[in-house]
């Protein structure tokens, strides 16, 4: 039969007659063939009597209907009951009924369509895949919505147009997780597939930030009835966190939101009503940025329910600690996602101190790669400098374990033959560095009574920075210079001297290769660099310590600004005076390449390269 033939028939039974007084009723004619076509009796006909048309037909029905919720209720209805005759070849059949509009009818017509996809997958597992696939879909939002994290996880975003459709979409996306809930308890294993499909359907971080933030909203709201699977739900967050992460760098979110003196002048002029009415945009400009503000956000909103529940916090910090060490530890460049682990340990001393100390024996583990290991020691300085809610005692007993540590290497070291490149000592030079960076920082609690500077002098500070592998040679400028500037005018060490012969040889070099060597200065990464999100950064700034210069700092810099060599200089100043570290005047890079300890004119400078926090 021709697909002519077979759409004609079709309207000859669609079509309704009219009575004597201009009512449209459906003819006897139709209603006989309405039961012709019923599912059981289409799909007998090809069993049976391997004849098509009959199925042909209510293909194309099915796709161009779309009937009231009573005839909705009645079609599934039906097809629950021809469920066992539902085999593999009549997979279009199957898609066609799974891809139909239920979540905007009634209730009844909602769990018509939820007994049928039950049935369908108890009896026909073959179809399990594509029922899971439609269902995940499904955590898109097919309309432009506005996220709002202050609502719980199980909500969706809420709509920029309407706050009465916010709520019937919760009760949709309710609906379509009770779904789900019915198809685990009764095929447990089916979760793998909803794992997969998850995985499979993440919007890309191009996306419209709304499409990302409900799918978030509705994987984090999975971890609520399926616990059991808590770490594979999040694995997924992080897996696509960090793709927004490492796609959004540091300098970009700056020179987008931030830009330079004379771009914000013009800006300025151009349009100063915000700022006259005392208001300040929390949306940020570029869209992927804005995607990832609200991904933070509502991550942070999600650690804050979990661990105010009791016994949930523990095994939330467990998982989330799992996570960093298998995604964010070993990823190279991100900027912002390692903050999830800043703002968890803030709500307890101990899982702070269980981040640190695990990071510590990353450091002492020789299995380790270097980069790891390197790694691990930059977040624990970042961490031991910005975290107001590590006391001071505990920042102590670090520095102690790492000063023992540097002191035990270089006992090792005097004992045998060995070079002093920084390839061969990575570890040694970036704990070292880790120690210079977190006494220069916190310099002003380290040096504020008598019992604090007995205490830095108890480190020997003075046998580290002498040593013959002499890390002052590699470390980042920025933090050698504040670092020598505290330890001479305490008396704990005199690093300038070794500064000016460091800054000689590379001076030399610079004329003999008319370049510097890679291993010039130490690979430097600071994760806890201020944060640049605007939304989600309210949450990390009452934990977050900012740079507050040492007045021995001040003094040698004339209380102005800290000064910066004119190799790779790039100067940004803040939107306003009120914005400190989370909006940095100078531009911060992870990895600090050979900022040089020498300009082109052949002066001495100490103040140079990019900061890492320092500046007045």
């Amino acid at each position: 039969m021709s697909t002519i033939t077979e759409k004609r028939r079709v309207s000859s039974i669609l079509k309704s007659q009219s009575t004597s007084d201009g009512n449209v009723t459906p003819s006897s004619r139709n209603k006989v063939r309405f039961a012709e076509l019923s599912i059981e009796s289409a799909l007998r006909d090809v069993l049976d009597n391997n004849r098509l048309a009959g199925y042909d037909e209510l293909l194309e029905k099915l796709r161009d209907d779309d009937p009231q919720d009573d005839k909705f209720v009645e079609l599934f209805v039906e097809a629950k009951q021809a469920v066992p005759l539902m085999k593999p070849y009549f997979g279009k059949l199957v898609e066609v009924l799974l891809s139909s509009r239920w979540l905007n009818r009634s209730e009844e017509a909602q769990e018509a369509y939820k007994e049928f996809v039950v049935e369908l997958t108890i009896v026909q597992k073959n179809y399990c895949t594509m029922t899971v696939a439609k269902l995940v879909k499904q955590f898109i939002p097919d309309k432009p919505l506005q996220p709002s994290p202050s609502t719980p996880s199980s909500s969706c975003a809420t709509p920029s147009n309407a706050g009465t459709e916010s709520e019937e979409q919760q009760q949709q996306l309710g609906s379509l997780h009770d779904l789900i809930i019915r198809l685990k308890n009764v095929i447990p294993m089916i979760f793998d597939m909803v794992l997969t499909q998850l995985r499979k359907n993440f919007p890309y971080y191009k996306r419209p930030s709304s499409e990302v933030i409900g799918y978030l909203h509705n994987v984090l709201r999975m971890t609520e009835y399926a616990s059991i699977y808590c770490d594979e739900l999040l694995d997924i967050v992080f897996y696509h966190l960090l793709q927004l992460d490492v796609n959004m760098p540091r300098s970009v979110i700056e020179e987008t939101e931030y830009p330079d003196e004379e771009m914000m002048f013009e800006m300025t002029e151009a349009g100063g009503d915000e700022e006259e009415n005392g208001k300040e945009s929390d949306t940020m400009k570029h869209p992927v940025a804005e995607t990832l503000d609200w991904f933070m956000e509502i991550i942070f909103n999600y650690i804050e329910r979990t661990v105010k529940v009791d016994g949930q916090g523990d095994r939330l910090f467990k998982i989330v600690l799992n996570q960093f060490d298998a995604h964010i530890l070993p990823t190279h460049n991100t900027d912002h996602a390692q903050f999830i682990m800043f703002y968890i340990c803030s709500f307890k001393l101990s899982y702070a101190e269980h981040f640190i100390s695990s990071l510590w024996k990353n450091v002492n583990n020789l299995n380790q790669s270097p980069n790891v290991r390197q790694t691990s020691v930059g977040y624990i300085a970042s961490m031991l400098a910005r975290a107001k809610f590590v006391p001071l005692n505990y920042l102590k007993s670090m520095l102690v374990e790492m000063s023992h540590w540097v002191h035990n290497y270089i006992q090792r070291c005097d004992s045998m033959h060995y070079n002093q490149s920084l390839k061969a000592h990575v570890v040694f030079y970036s704990v070292c560095q880790a120690i210079f960076y977190v006494v220069a920082f916190r310099a002003n609690h380290l040096t504020s009574s008598t019992k604090n500077l007995t205490f830095l002098q108890s480190l020997q500070l003075s046998s580290i920075v002498t040593c013959q592998l002499n890390p002052l040679r590699v470390c980042l400028p920025t933090v050698a210079t504040a670092f020598a500037g505290i330890t001479r005018a305490y008396q704990l060490a005199y690093c300038h001297t070794i500064l000016e012969r460091n800054a000689r040889r590379k001076l030399a070099t610079v004329y003999k290769n008319n370049t510097q060597l890679p291993e010039d200065c130490l690979d430097t990464f600071f994760p806890f660099d201020p944060y640049m999100l605007k939304k989600s950064g309210k949450r990390i700034e009452p934990f977050y310590l900012q740079y507050h210069a040492h007045e021995i700092d001040e003094e040698s810099s004339g209380g102005g600004e800290t000064s910066f060599g004119a190799r790779g200089r790039k100067r940004y100043e803040s939107v306003s005076e009120d914005v400190d570290d989370f909006i940095p005047e100078s531009k911060r890079h992870k990895h600090q390449n050979g900022g040089g300890g020498v300009d082109v004119s052949g002066e001495f400078t100490f103040s140079y390269g990019v900061s890492p926090g320092f500046h007045s």
